[in-house]
């Protein structure tokens, strides 16, 4: 037995929509592949360069020297530190769970190291352990919030 819905048959309007539905997704995905196939609708591989009179030419004579600009940021990438993640009631080093005391003797072992601490959902009591650990100790730590 078909339902009616004041006066309409149910079946075709759904079967109408699930048609909208598939035409949509089926025009989306269809979009995709063009367009990651021709280089986002730019034509021809070589036609997708950068035209010449963008273009930058870098010519330097021998006596020219070539200095960069001193930067304000600060270098990051030789920076050293020791990354300890608190995950439930778990401490991660370097992909391989630790106790706490595992963890005071490695940061006892790198003295100098900060220690980063990431918090990738850290039991409150694991997380203020360990921070009580490294005041004790007198080690510099910085909590971070992305691990």
């Amino acid at each position: 037995m078909r339902k009616r819905v004041k006066g309409f048959i149910v079946g075709p309007i759904v079967i109408g929509l699930i048609c909208v539905a598939v035409g949509f997704v089926g025009g989306a995905g269809c979009m995709w592949y063009y367009m990651s196939t021709h280089q986002g609708g730019l034509g021809e591989a070589e036609d997708a360069g950068i035209p010449d009179e963008m273009a930058v030419s870098e010519t330097h004579t021998p006596d020219e020297e070539l200095t960069e600009p001193p930067t304000t940021e600060p270098v990051t990438e030789n920076l050293s530190y020791i990354k300890v993640i608190v995950s439930g009631n778990d401490y991660v080093y370097k992909g391989e769970v630790f106790r706490l005391q595992e963890i005071l003797a490695i940061i006892r072992t790198n003295p100098g190291l900060p220690v980063r601490i990431s918090d990738d959902g850290a039991s409150l009591r694991a997380y203020d352990s360990l921070i009580d650990a490294l005041d004790e100790m007198g080690a510099e730590y910085v909590e971070s919030s992305t691990s």
